[in-house]
């Protein structure tokens, strides 16, 4: 199962629809007990008197209005601010039980008292409202008996124009109007917080905007709410009602704000609203904190204030709606357009209840719930819409939309389960890095598609995997990554196929690609692997189609299948790669060095420096092997560093011995464009005392052709040292006398093959003379390595060749022999002779 944030699309559907059901099932119960309260309320009339004046002192005033006017329904009544209304109600006319109960349905008024009174209007006993006192606090309300009481005299007062309802009810009646009332008041409370906590939760594990706005969004409306049903009253005297229900006003227009600054912020992100347009953020905060301020005002300044509020955030929800409609070509979404609704319609029952005074409290806790509903719907939705793409993200490919290395293992390991023969190939063109370089990422894009849709229909009529299928039709071709593709052969292994596979591939990408009239042309790299020929699994089927894919295929190869000892050369490589790190770090290698003598006086001329690797595993590895891979894994650096330090500290010593002592070093290309190599130079002959001249820095001729400029350039950072240059296994290269006259190499190494055969090969033998003469030319001397006879050397010695080196004076020898044949041939080898029999005498008489 894909999963966002541990969260499954299964479980944020299921989730959605849970939550959808129960919001109907609380909003029918809810509209279900306002209508039950609705029904059962029975009308209730009486006198109405404004008198400011206690019981006693209005007592005449009231049996005056008893007689003098025409009752008037206490259903629904305007209170004036600060003054004070007394309300007699005649209890003969109601069919009455043993207890019963009038009430006054405002929580916010500043004072309230009840008096029952018998025929002749005389005060009874005190009321005792012990029994419901909890619920006093927010349905004020008295209980009296039927046996005496006649009348039933109320007195209120609020300290703004108010609406109030006073009612008459059984206490059996009382009781279940209480509990519907709770009933009520729990269910809208419970939908509030859970919308919280799904708003909340949704908003840690994907910390979107959005759910943060729709936090602070219903924590307004709970807010409102809490003040509106008389909460507050149970926390606070009643000393401050007025201002409770200024505060319940300035909630509602902060709400409004929050969901002003949601629409904004989402224009903002879709690039719709203009710069211009961003001053509606400074015109909602405005609104908002003038409500929030003018709770401190008076009530007048405060009506005027919310009023213009509301009717502001009212008007700016509808134009942005509308700008929003008629600058962008995307579908409306149909929880957008319920949440929407939803909150205009809350809009116009809050101004309709402050500006008409409307009794629309039923209506505004339906509209409570649908408001959480329609939000949290919304965000859900959302949330199940953008899990979604992130499961379709992660297995597709963002650039080329076509499905990746993810789904492509799902496939295959469907196909391995059913044990299904089949045949990975991947294709890379070779042209794509070079494009994207020259042309950019979205040009070589779009060609990428154009040309993957060409390949997908050309390959509908074969026998490949459909690897998925949507509204745009059946995808075959997966991106593994940047530029290496893969398709999905079904079926054995049958090479003519794979033929026919591999020519439709070719031919699609022979067009190479163009760009502003330059035209690349295009290649494409192969490689095949099948199951279970190759692989047990569907990851190792991938490797072995790379490991092909990464094959050089034989001369006139198109493609090329996988082949099990590429695979153990290449891990091998590998191996030695990881071992030669270690041999480094840990001082495994050796130095070898064989000696380079003067032919025309028998003296020891100085020695080349030889790289040995001796490895428990591996046994001897040959330079041949391990310098290439050293250059390929970026460690040759580090191995030539290790080379160079050990040869000068070995170089002290044989300067002991012989001060004229010549040092050979070999080193890569890519050490000679290192730009540290010098600096360590300079540091260890300063550390030694060495004589920079006696260092002799030997490159191979391909070498030496690699960037021929900088090159040079390179040459005389170490020339400025003072070290010396020569040129390794010369005419094996390209190398001709002007690019020889630019170097101004100091030696000039004639390659072994050359030198070997000298005494049979007229072709050697005019080469040999022929570098001898060049050599003297350009002011260099020559030397000659694989000397193995007196007779090459008596031929070499005859063209002029000042240097020997080979088996026939010394095989190469540790530091310690080393050592030792350098200290025999210095007692033996003390004359200078110009007789050839003589010095190969002496040559022969010294060789070790």
């Amino acid at each position: 199962m894909l999963k966002a944030h541990g969260v499954t699309v299964i479980q944020v559907s299921t989730f959605a629809r849970t939550v959808f059901i129960n919001f109907l099932l609380v909003l029918f119960s809810i509209a279900a007990s306002s209508c039950a309260i609705a029904a059962n309320d029975s009308v209730v009339t009486g006198w109405i008197v404004p008198a400011n004046a206690p019981f006693e002192t209005a007592k005449p005033l009231l049996q005056h209005a008893i007689t003098a006017y025409a009752k008037s329904d206490l259903s629904q009544v305007r209170l004036k601010a600060e003054q004070d209304y007394w309300f007699i109600i005649d209890l003969s006319q109601y069919q009455q039980s043993q207890s019963n109960v009038i009430y006054a349905d405002n929580v916010h008024l500043s004072h309230v008292d009840f008096y029952t009174l018998d025929d002749n209007f005389n005060q009874l006993v005190a009321v005792n409202n012990e029994a419901h006192r909890a619920i006093n606090k927010v349905l004020p309300h008295v209980v009296f008996t039927a046996d005496r009481a006649h009348w039933a005299v109320l007195s209120a007062r609020h300290n703004d124009d108010e609406w109030i309802n006073i009612g008459f009810a059984t206490d059996q009646q009382f009781i279940e109007l209480v509990n519907t009332k709770l009933r009520n008041f729990i269910l809208i409370i419970g939908v509030l917080l859970l919308c919280i906590t799904i708003a909340g939760t949704v908003y840690i594990l994907s910390h979107q905007t959005k759910a943060l706005y729709l936090l602070a969004y219903l924590g307004c409306i709970l807010s409102e709410f809490l003040i509106a049903q008389g909460v507050l009253n149970y926390v606070s005297d009643a000393l401050l009602p007025l201002w409770y229900a200024k505060l319940q006003f300035s909630f509602q227009v902060m709400a409004l704000a929050v969901i002003s600054f949601c629409f904004i912020h989402y224009l903002q992100s879709q690039n719709i609203l203009k710069p211009r347009q961003y001053k509606l953020l400074a015109y909602v905060s405005l609104f908002s904190m003038t409500a929030i301020l003018s709770c401190f005002m008076k009530q007048s300044v405060h009506f005027v204030v919310v009023t213009l509020s509301l009717g502001f955030m009212l008007v700016l929800l509808s134009y942005l709606f509308f700008y929003w409609r008629s600058n962008t070509k995307q579908p409306i979404q149909y929880e957008f357009l319920i949440v929407w609704c939803a909150v205009i319609l809350q809009t116009l029952c809050w101004q309709a209840t402050l500006v008409a005074g409307a009794q629309l409290f039923p209506f505004n806790d339906v509209l409570i719930v649908v408001n959480a509903l329609a939000f949290v719907m919304a965000l859900l939705i959302h949330e199940r819409k953008r899990v979604k793409q992130y499961n379709h993200n992660l297995t597709h490919d963002d650039e080329t939309k076509l499905p990746n290395k993810l789904l492509l293992i799902k496939r295959l390991d469907s196909q391995v389960k059913l044990t299904t023969a089949h045949s990975i190939l991947l294709f890379r063109p070779a042209v794509l890095s070079n494009a994207r370089a020259n042309f950019g990422y979205e040009h070589v894009n779009e060609h990428i598609k154009v040309i993957m849709n060409k390949l997908t229909q050309q390959l509908a009529s074969m026998n490949v995997l459909c690897v998925e299928t949507n509204t745009q039709g059946a995808r075959s071709i997966v991106r593994l990554d940047d530029s290496t593709y893969a398709v999905v052969v079904l079926g054995r292994l049958e090479l003519s196929q794979i033929e026919q596979l591999v020519c439709v591939i070719n031919s699609v990408f022979a067009d190479g690609i163009t760009h502003k009239r330059l035209h690349l042309i295009d290649k494409v790299d192969i490689g095949v692997a099948n199951y279970p020929l190759h692989a047990s699994t569907a990851s190792q089927l991938i490797q072995r189609g790379l490991q092909a894919l990464g094959a050089k295929p034989l001369h006139g190869e198109r493609w090329h299948m996988f082949n099990i000892e590429n695979v153990t050369l290449s891990q091998r490589r590998i191996a030695i790669a990881s071992a030669l790190k270690e041999a480094i770090e840990y001082d495994q290698l050796s130095l070898f060095f064989q000696p380079q003598v003067d032919l025309n006086t028998g003296k020891v001329h100085g020695c080349e420096a030889l790289l040995r690797w001796e490895h428990p595993q591996f046994g001897h590895v040959p330079p041949d092997l391990f310098i290439p891979i050293a250059e390929s894994s970026g460690i040759i650096s580090e191995l030539t560093e290790w080379v160079i330090t050990h040869a000068l500290i070995y170089q002290k010593q044989m300067t002991a011995l012989l001060p004229e002592h010549i040092i050979s070093i070999n080193i890569s290309a890519k050490d000679l464009m290192c730009k540290d190599l010098p600096v360590l130079f300079i540091t260890l002959l300063d550390e030694f005392k060495l004589n920079a001249s006696n260092i002799m820095l030997e490159l191979t001729e391909s070498a030496t052709l690699f960037e021929g400029v900088d090159i040079k350039n390179a040459l005389n950072d170490y020339r400025l040292i003072g070290v010396k240059i020569a040129i390794d296994d010369f005419g094996t290269g390209y190398s001709s006398l002007a690019y020889l006259s630019k170097m101004g190499f100091d030696e000039i190494k004639i390659d072994k093959q050359f030198v070997m055969n000298i005494e049979y090969s007229k072709n050697d033998q005019t080469i040999c003379r022929a570098t001898c003469d060049i050599a003297k030319s350009l002011g260099s001397y020559v030397v000659a390595e694989g000397i193995e006879d007196s007779q090459s050397m008596v031929k070499l010695q005859s063209y002029g060749c000042e240097i020997g080196q080979g088996y026939y004076f010394s095989r190469p020898l540790t530091f310690v022999d080393y050592m030792l044949w350098l200290e025999k041939n210095l007692e033996n080898t003390s004359l200078v002779t110009r007789d050839d029999e003589r010095a190969i005498g002496l040559i022969e008489k010294n060789n070790y």
